[in-house]
């Protein structure tokens, strides 16, 4: 009789069958777990955890908890932690080798968590790029302007006065001058020159005897007249000669006296204080703030994009794509053209619960793929959340539409209403703080990302608003007065505009804030820099005047070089119209 079953077959497929399911009950969660693990700290360049993972077949899916995900700028706390994922896959698809969920579930979400160990990995040696534009540096704004009147004698201590320098410079110059014309007039015609002339003249006029006398020194006399206008003109040559340089030595003089001036002037646009420093004092307070979030917000975004900047795969939708010939024997994998095709990943549908200080989000997430375009659909999401303790509401909306890499276009709207802030500091600097002890911000803004230009437009109302300054204000009366201003202020907007390429956002704000904070201590301003100036103009002109009135005696012995040649002209003079007469 023929035997319907070979037990030694049926045993032999059931012991594999028994060890295969053996295998997968042991091994298949930690082989999840540990691909997690790892494909996400490769990823995010910093260590990502799960406390367990849950695969199960009926249906077929998997259930992950506590997912930790470090911060790769800050190693000791979680830039997000996620308390539950759960999701089912479908099961066809799978058999076609695509990762299809339909709805995925994340509960517990949470962010800048800390951590009891660090999460930074050893880096991969690359090589050396230039380094990272800082927030700092990307975002600086104008520094606020002090509220100290400065001490004049500190500053004409390390400060170089251009005045002085240029008095000194033409004390030499004149000194130079001058013993280079005592020089030259030391080798022109002198007194005693021309006293010589007179000796000869009242000789020959000695010899002048009778008309044969006269016919005599006629010649003798004509030579004499000849030398003496020789040496009157090399006199007047030299006059005009001095003339010159000292109108020069004496343009400059009259220069020097406004060099003070000037030297005070550039030290006052330096030190002093004006009202035009509060002009813009929305950059000044919340600047720093706005700029320190928008690098942040970039840093992230750079980390995620380029999961949806993949290539198309080849043969969906374009009939030229080329295939490269695969290695010998190593075989090609073919794609066959689908009715309907689907991306290898594909998430319809996430939902979610995130946790934020104000209270719980919730949200949805939908067309999470790699391959946009093959999908032909963005990824869009939408949260929100109401009556969150410190916020009344808050609403996020978006789209990441990358089906066409380069036109792609990502947009987020965000509404915040009601947001209570309490003691919120805005200036940067410590000599006056001012701090926003209460409010109730109403926030929008519109943000979108072309390519990789941004256009964003931030508007923030804030009612009940208070506004102080620091106890560090004494007996100041600018931080006085700024101090009432800020009293008198309850209500206030403030209007961002950030443009330009990712790598260069150029932040600009203004607020209603900036007139009346102008107003208010303007003339405060005006009475600290009148008398600081007036302080000022004393120390210059004190530094100066000593030197100034060395150099002015200087060009006075210049003076005594202009009166000695006019001198020996008058001499010579004289002595060529005794001859001509």
């Amino acid at each position: 009789m023929t035997k319907w079953f070979r037990w030694h077959g049926l045993i032999a497929f059931g012991v594999i069958a028994i060890s295969l399911l053996i295998l997968w009950v042991f091994l298949a969660d930690l082989i999840v777990k540990r691909s997690i693990e790892k494909t996400g700290t490769r990823i995010v360049g910093a260590k990502v955890e799960l406390a367990e993972a849950d695969v199960h077949l009926l249906p077929v899916g998997i259930t992950l908890k506590s997912l930790q995900v470090t911060n790769p700028d800050s190693p000791m706390s979680n830039a997000v932690e996620i308390g539950l994922i759960d999701f089912s896959l479908d099961t066809l698809n799978l058999l076609r080798k695509k990762f299809i969920v339909n709805t995925m579930g994340m509960e517990g979400i949470r962010f800048n968590t800390p951590r009891r160990t660090s999460g930074a990995v050893t880096p991969e040696k690359k090589e050396k790029e230039p380094p990272a534009t800082t927030e700092s540096t990307r975002f600086a704004m104008p520094g606020f302007p002090s509220f100290q009147l400065p001490d004049v004698h500190e500053i004409l201590a390390r400060e170089k006065l251009e005045s002085l320098e240029q008095v000194k410079h033409l004390r030499r110059e004149i000194d130079v001058l001058k013993s280079d014309w005592e020089k030259r007039l030391a080798q022109a015609p002198d007194r005693k020159t021309f006293e010589q002339y007179q000796e000869r003249a009242k000789k020959l006029q000695k010899e002048a005897k009778g008309i044969s006398g006269v016919l005599t020194i006629a010649n003798d006399l004509k030579k004499l007249q000849k030398d003496v206008s020789k040496d009157l003109d090399e006199l007047e040559d030299i006059q005009k000669d001095f003339t010159r340089d000292k109108d020069t030595l004496k343009k400059k003089l009259d220069q020097l006296r406004s060099a003070p001036q000037q030297d005070i002037q550039r030290i006052l646009n330096t030190y002093t204080l004006s009202a035009d420093g509060l002009g813009n004092i929305t950059q000044l307070l919340f600047g720093p703030q706005i700029g320190g979030t928008v690098q942040k917000v970039i840093v992230w975004y750079k980390k995620v994009t380029p999961l949806l900047n993949k290539l198309n795969r080849v043969g969906y939708g374009n009939e030229k794509a080329s295939v490269e010939k695969p290695d010998r024997g190593e075989g090609v994998n073919v794609r066959f053209k689908e009715t309907e095709p689907l991306p290898d990943l594909l998430v319809r549908q996430v939902k979610t619960s995130m946790s934020i200080p104000a209270g719980e989000i919730k949200g949805e997430i939908r067309q999470i793929t790699t391959d946009q375009a093959l999908l032909g659909l963005p990824l869009v999401f939408t949260f929100s959340g109401d009556s969150l303790g410190d916020m009344q509401s808050i609403s996020i909306a978006g789209a990441l539409d990358h089906i066409a890499p380069d036109n792609a276009s990502d947009q987020v709207t965000v509404k915040v209403q009601q947001y209570r802030v309490k003691n919120f500091k805005l200036s940067p600097s410590d000599k006056l703080p001012i701090t926003l002890k209460n409010g109730l911000a109403h926030l929008n803004l519109t943000a979108v990302l072309r390519k990789d230009d941004l256009d964003a437009d931030a508007r923030v109302n804030m009612d009940a608003a208070v506004l102080e300054t620091g106890e560090t204000s004494g007996d100041n009366p600018l931080a006085k007065a700024l101090d009432a201003a800020l009293a008198d202020v309850s209500k206030f907007s403030v209007n961002a505009k950030l443009a330009g390429p990712l790598d260069n956002v150029s932040v600009k704000m203004t607020s209603d804030l900036d007139n009346v904070l102008k107003n208010a201590v303007g003339k405060q301003i005006k009475n600290l820099t009148d008398e600081f100036q007036d302080a000022l103009r004393a120390g210059v002109l004190d530094k100066v005047r000593g030197p100034m009135a060395d150099t002015v005696d200087s060009m006075s012995a210049v003076d005594s070089i202009a009166r000695e040649i006019r001198s020996r002209l008058d001499i010579g003079n004289e002595v060529l119209n005794n001859l001509l007469f």
